[in-house]
């Protein structure tokens, strides 16, 4: 069974073998207990006075932290 959390700890990607970092959203797979990134589709990158960011998006296409940077306005 997969569930969708965020990341407590470093990890990496059964699929991809990419960094997973905490905060990171992931599909956890309770069976085998191995995590896979979040596919890409549900986040948007804003590159801001830090540097760039990426954001997880809800079902409308808003950033699941909104209102937050305004980055879903633009």
């Amino acid at each position: 069974m997969l569930k969708t959390m965020k990341a407590k700890y470093f990890g990496k990607c059964k699929l991809s073998g990419a960094l997973i970092k905490p905060g990171d959203y992931i599909l956890y797979d309770t069976s085998n207990k191995t995590a896979q990134l979040q596919p890409d589709s549900d986040t948007i990158t804003f590159i801001g006075d830090n540097g760039p960011s990426t954001f997880y998006r809800n079902k409308r296409g808003r950033c699941i932290d909104a209102p937050c940077c305004g980055c879903c306005t633009i």
